[in-house]
C-alpha cells in the first residue's frame, strides 16, 4: 500500500467577500480589477514569503507555506496592501478578502493538498470579517514571540463539518485606525506595527512565575519580576519626549504636557529604568540623533486627542539606536475620570511602557548571544524559558543560563529570583519528581528568596518569591506578611494580588479569594489590556466554593491563553460536578496527554495546603470529588 505523502505546514485560504454580487454588477470590470490585485500586490507577496498556490477559485485563494511566521506575515501585508488600494474605491465596489490561517498535517496528492489541516482554514476563513485575518490557536502560539501582533480572542467556535470546536483569534489591526495619529511635535510617531499593538501576555516574556501551592501558573507579562539590587545602575535607559496634541485644543494640549511628566514620574518608579522626563531641553531631531543627545537607548512620545466623549492617547517606543519603532500603542479613556489610581492614564500608559521595554530588552539580548553582563544573560534565560516554560528541558535550560548569570554577579537578585521561578516551575510541572528532589528545591527557594530580600529589600519581586517560597513550606502567615511588602512597593502588580488570592485559599478564606482573583483580573484587563493568568486563579477560587459552572468558564478561558494541563484538571473537575459527561471525558484526555503519570495523588502531594484541614475538606468536595467522577484514578 501506497503511504500518503504528507507534511506539516501552514495553510492559507482567503475569498473575495461579496464575489457574487461584484460579479452582478460588473463582471468584466470585477474580473479585471482581481487580476490588477493578484498581480501587482498578491502573488509577488505569496512569492516573497514564500508560499504556494495550491489553487484558485473564481472568488478565492488556497496557499501552502513552509513557515506560519511567512504565512501570517504575507497575510498580514495583503490586507494592509488592499487597504491602501481601497482607500478611494466606493465602498460597494470594493474587492476585499476575509483569510483563515491554520497550521497543520496535510496530505499532498499531485499538487493539491487536502486533510483537516486544509478544512479549518477554510472555516476560519468564513469567520473573518471583510478585510480581516482569523487564525488557529496554533498559529497564533507559533508567531506570539516572533512577531508583534496584536490578537482579539474570539472564544470556541462550532463550525461546520469540523466535530471540536476551534479556538479563534483575529489578528488585531490598529495600524489603519493609527494612521491619522502622526505625531507633529519635532520628533514625528512612527508608523504603528503592522496589525497593532504587541502581545503583553501573557504570558510571554512573564516566565511561568508557576506555582504557589497547587500549582496555578502566576505568570505576568510586565516585567516586575525582574529588578536590579539597590546599588546597581539601571540598564535600561528611556527619555520620554513631549506628547503632542494634533487638535491643537487648549484642552488636549494640557492633558498631553500632564501626561507625558506623569508617565515619566510613574515609570521612573520602575528601578530598572533610568528615565528622562520630558522639559523644554528635550532636544530637536529624529529618534537617533535624540537618543544620541541625551545618552538613551529607548525614546517615546505620543499625542491625546479628543474623539467624542473619550481621550485617546497613541504612544510609541522607538529604539534610538536604529529609528526602528519597538512598540505601539492606543488607549482610550473616559474623559475626565477615574475610579480608581490604577485606572489612571500615566498608570496605564507607564504600564504599557514598562513591558513593552521589557519585551524590547529580551530581543536585544537575545540578538547578542556573546554579552558578558548578568543582566543580558538573564534576559536569554527568560527568552529561553517564554519558548515552551512547560516543558521540563527547558526550564533546566534556562535555569543554566541564570546561573551563568550568577558567576558573573552571585549578587544579582534578577538571577536568584529567576532561579526561584525554576524550582517552582519544576516541583508543579514534574510530577515524577524525587520527593528527595522536590524537598531540595522548596529549601533552596526558602534560603535563596531570604538572600534576595536582603540584599535588596525595595525589590517586589525578590519579596513575591518570599512568599512563595514560605506558602511551599506551609508557613502562611509569614507568607502573607512577604507578600504585603511587595504589594507595598508594586500596588498595581496583579501578580501579587494573585499570589494574596491562592494564600486566601490555603487559609480556607475562599470568599477573600475570590474577591482578590477578580481585582487581579481587573488590573490585567486595565494595565495591560488583556487577561492571563488571573482567570486561572478566578477558576480555583470558583471551585472551592463549589461555583462549578463559574469555574468552568474561567478555566476554558485560561485554556485559550496558555492550554496548560492543569486547566484542564480544573476543567475536567468542573464538567464532572456540573454532570457534563463528554466535556469532562475530554479534559481528561487533553490532561493525561500533557501528562499521562497524573493521579490525584500527585496532585495533592505538590499542595502543602492540604495541612489545612479547611482546606483539605474543601478540595476533597469540590477538586478532588470531581476528578475522580471525570476517570481520574487515585494512585
Amino acid at each position: 500500500m501506497t503511504r500518503d505523502q504528507r507534511r506539516l505546514a501552514a495553510i492559507v485560504s482567503a475569498d473575495v467577500v461579496g464575489y457574487s454580487r461584484l460579479m452582478g454588477r460588473d463582471e468584466s470590470g470585477t474580473l479585471a480589477t482581481l487580476k490588477a490585485h493578484r498581480r501587482e500586490l498578491i502573488d509577488l507577496k505569496i512569492a516573497e514569503y514564500g508560499g504556494r498556490i495550491v489553487k484558485t477559485t473564481g472568488d478565492g485563494l488556497l496557499l501552502e507555506f513552509a513557515s506560519v511566521v511567512d504565512a501570517v506575515r504575507c497575510a498580514v501585508d495583503v490586507q494592509r496592501g488592499m487597504a491602501e488600494r481601497n482607500v478611494d474605491v466606493p465602498a460597494d465596489r470594493r474587492i476585499e478578502f476575509r483569510i483563515g490561517i491554520n497550521v497543520g498535517d496535510i496530505i499532498v496528492d499531485d499538487g493539491d493538498i487536502f486533510g483537516d489541516g486544509v478544512n479549518v482554514a477554510a472555516r476560519l476563513q468564513t469567520l473573518a470579517q471583510p478585510g480581516r485575518i482569523c487564525v488557529s490557536r496554533g498559529v497564533r502560539g507559533y508567531v506570539l514571540d516572533k512577531l508583534h501582533f496584536g490578537f482579539e480572542s474570539l472564544g470556541s467556535q462550532t463550525v461546520k463539518n469540523i466535530a471540536r470546536p476551534l479556538e479563534v483569534y483575529c489578528v488585531r489591526d490598529d495600524a489603519r485606525q493609527d494612521a491619522a495619529a502622526e505625531d507633529s511635535a519635532t520628533l514625528p510617531a512612527p508608523t504603528p506595527s503592522p496589525l497593532g499593538r504587541p502581545r503583553t501576555k501573557g504570558r510571554a516574556w512573564a516566565i511561568a512565575a508557576t506555582a504557589l501551592i497547587i500549582g496555578v501558573a502566576l505568570a505576568w507579562s510586565v516585567p516586575q519580576l525582574i529588578r536590579p539590587a539597590q546599588e546597581l545602575a539601571p540598564p535600561i535607559s528611556v527619555a520620554i519626549l513631549p506628547f503632542s496634541a494634533p487638535e491643537g485644543t487648549p484642552s488636549d494640549t494640557r492633558d498631553a504636557d500632564t501626561l507625558a511628566r506623569d508617565v515619566a514620574t510613574a515609570l521612573s518608579q520602575w528601578r530598572w529604568a533610568a528615565v528622562v522626563p520630558p522639559g523644554s531641553s528635550s532636544p530637536a531631531g529624529d529618534a537617533r540623533s535624540v537618543g544620541k543627545a541625551l545618552n538613551v537607548r529607548y525614546v517615546a512620545n505620543g499625542d491625546v486627542r479628543q474623539v467624542g466623549d473619550r481621550k485617546v492617547v497613541t504612544v510609541h517606543l522607538i529604539d534610538a539606536a536604529t529609528g526602528a519603532t519597538a512598540w505601539s500603542d492606543r488607549l482610550e479613556f473616559a474623559a475626565g475620570s477615574s475610579l480608581e489610581p490604577q485606572s489612571a492614564p500615566a498608570t496605564r500608559v507607564s504600564r504599557r511602557l514598562r513591558s513593552a521595554l521589557y519585551d524590547a530588552e529580551i530581543r536585544r539580548a537575545s540578538a547578542n548571544p556573546i554579552a558578558g553582563n548578568a543582566w543580558d544573560v538573564v534576559l536569554r534565560g527568560d527568552a529561553t524559558l517564554a519558548t515552551q516554560y512547560n516543558d521540563l528541558a527547558t526550564v533546566r535550560a534556562a535555569r543554566k543560563q541564570y546561573e551563568q548569570a550568577l558567576r558573573i554577579d552571585p549578587n544579582f537578585v534578577p538571577a536568584l529570583v529567576s532561579i526561584v521561578m525554576t524550582n517552582f516551575n519544576l516541583t508543579t510541572n514534574d510530577l515524577d519528581l524525587d520527593p528527595a528532589e522536590f524537598t531540595r528545591l522548596v529549601d533552596e527557594s526558602d534560603k535563596i528568596t531570604a538572600r534576595a530580600v536582603t540584599i535588596d529589600s525595595k525589590d517586589s519581586s525578590a519579596w513575591f518569591q518570599r512568599s512563595q517560597a514560605l506558602g511551599m513550606l506551609g508557613r502562611w502567615d509569614e507568607a502573607l506578611s512577604s507578600n504585603e511588602r511587595g504589594a507595598a512597593i508594586d500596588p498595581f502588580n496583579p501578580l501579587l494580588v494573585m499570589d494574596r488570592a491562592i494564600i486566601m485559599l490555603a487559609m480556607d478564606r475562599p470568599e477573600d479569594a475570590l474577591s482578590l482573583a477578580q481585582r487581579a483580573l481587573t488590573l490585567e484587563r486595565g494595565l495591560l489590556g488583556e487577561e492571563g493568568a488571573s482567570v486561572r486563579t478566578l477558576c480555583w477560587s470558583h471551585m472551592m466554593l463549589g461555583h462549578y459552572a463559574d469555574a468552568v468558564r474561567a478555566c476554558e478561558r485560561a485554556v485559550v491563553t496558555e492550554n496548560w494541563w492543569l486547566d484542564h484538571a480544573f476543567l475536567a473537575a468542573g464538567y464532572a460536578q456540573k454532570g457534563d459527561t463528554a466535556r469532562a471525558t475530554a479534559a481528561k484526555l487533553e490532561l493525561l496527554k500533557q501528562r499521562p503519570s497524573f493521579t490525584i495523588a500527585k496532585l495533592k502531594a505538590t499542595d502543602p495546603a492540604t495541612r489545612n484541614a479547611g482546606y483539605a475538606a474543601r478540595a476533597e468536595a469540590h477538586l478532588y470529588a470531581g476528578l475522580r467522577k471525570a476517570g481520574i484514578a487515585d494512585q
